[in-house]
């Protein structure tokens, strides 16, 4: 055998050509391989889209009842709030953040722990001052009120509670509540307010614990505190982005503006630590889901490729007799891997998109699985669900199923390349 037989080269081309053929000598077998991988594929999309779109639902729920994208506050606030921790010169911080003209909205807010009291019970509460009529709040909870009417501006003892809240203090529609608090120095405070409206968040830290009421009502407490009530003092200013992707861009520019104020600026992740906890536990079990899907992919492809080596023991010993190296039977196992990879994804795509389109557009009813609440974290999920994938999700499960396709057939690869041409050819 001469020095150039013995060095037989196979153009990229050729390779790629044997590769689909032997790909395609086992029909059946490997269109069951692929039908198990598109169906594995199709059913982790499925699971990751609903399971991204509840959370996004969840966190733009969050952010609309809580304290929007972003929260402007006293720096110690978070950790130890306390009614006497305030902006005192909130007109100053109010001017500032609209020289800025953030693409969204801004709400003032006076937050403060109180003591609500009836003729018939007293509980514990947070009182929230806003306004009633722009604040992000009111498109939120307005439509929930099940009796009475929402607040006013500029109504001086109207208050709105939640059901909750109206069961425990025995309130009904005109009832009045004393809003007790005491100040830094030890002495009491308190305002009378008068129910105008009950609602039905469905969120229960929320109708058993909020009343609302005009930001000049709650002012009072802080006057009380010693703030000036000309310089409309507030306890932070939630920001709301029309582009939640932009906070990233205006955080950094809202703390550059207030460099010289006593404030913290916080995204909603810092303000709600234990919605992005929740959400990174339940997304790690989507992941162990991913996971078996994928083992699932590695044993169809490692059966396919390893069995259609194990049948060319023979072909592969004569090659090898006819001067083809090592490294290219490798290179032509490893082609029918990335063939049968590049399909394994375009076929779970066609299954799994066209699952994921059909979702996104008709949603999952998750109310009544979840036993007609779908309330949790301090915040809910919308009740029909519509999976979400957003491209950086797209790129990742691509990229993990194919690697997982690519990985499966390195086994299979290196052991065709071992093939002895004596051996291979007595078998």
């Amino acid at each position: 055998m001469s020095a150039g037989a013995r060095h037989a080269h196979l153009p990229a081309a050729m390779l790629l050509r044997l590769a689909w053929r032997n790909l395609w000598r086992h029909r059946r077998r490997t269109l069951i391989t692929l039908a198990s991988i598109a169906f594995g594929f199709g059913l982790a999309i499925l699971f990751i889209g609903i399971g991204d779109g509840g959370h996004n639902s969840m966190v733009r729920n969050a952010i609309s009842l809580g304290e929007g994208h972003l929260t402007v506050q006293p720096p110690d606030h978070l950790v130890a709030p306390a009614n006497h921790k305030y902006l005192a010169d909130g007109e100053r911080i109010e001017r500032t953040l609209d020289r800025l003209d953030i693409e969204g909205h801004v709400d003032p807010r006076i937050s403060l722990q109180v003591l609500a009291s009836t003729a018939r019970n007293s509980v514990p509460a947070g009182l929230e001052g806003l306004d009633p009529v722009t604040d992000h709040r009111t498109a939120i909870l307005s439509p929930r009120l099940v009796a009475g009417i929402w607040l006013e501006r500029d109504d001086a003892r109207g208050i709105v509670i939640g059901d909750g809240m109206a069961s425990r203090l025995e309130a009904d529609i005109g009832t009045r509540v004393v809003l007790m608090a005491g100040d830094q120095t030890g002495n009491s405070q308190a305002q009378l307010g008068r129910v105008r409206g009950i609602f039905d968040s469905g969120v229960d830290e929320l109708d058993n614990f909020l009343v609302l009421a005009d930001i000049s009502l709650a002012r009072h407490f802080l006057v009380g505190e010693g703030a000036d009530a000309e310089q409309k003092p507030v306890t932070r200013f939630a920001v709301f982005l029309d582009d939640p992707d932009a906070m990233a861009t205006w955080k950094p520019r809202v703390a550059e503006a207030l460099a010289d104020e006593p404030v913290a600026v916080l995204d909603w992740q810092e303000m709600m630590p234990q919605l992005v906890q929740f959400i990174l536990i339940d997304d790690a079990g989507n992941y162990v889901f991913l996971l078996l899907i994928l083992v699932m992919v590695i044993f169809g492809i490692l059966n396919t490729v390893l069995m259609s080596v194990l049948e060319r023991t023979r072909e592969f010993g004569l090659l090898r007799a006819l001067g083809l190296g090592r490294g290219h039977l490798l290179l032509l196992v490893f082609c029918e891997s990335l063939l049968l990879s590049l399909l394994a994804v375009a076929a779970g795509w066609l299954i799994g998109g066209g699952v994921h389109l059909w979702f996104s557009h008709h949603g999952l009813n998750l109310e009544a699985l979840m036993g007609g609440s779908t309330a949790m974290m301090g915040t809910f999920m919308d009740p029909v669900i519509r999976t979400e994938l957003s491209t950086e999700r797209v790129i990742q499960l691509t990229a993990i199923v194919f690697g997982a396709t690519m990985g499966s057939g390195i086994y299979p690869a290196v052991k065709a390349s071992r093939v002895t041409p004596v051996e291979a050819l007595r078998t």
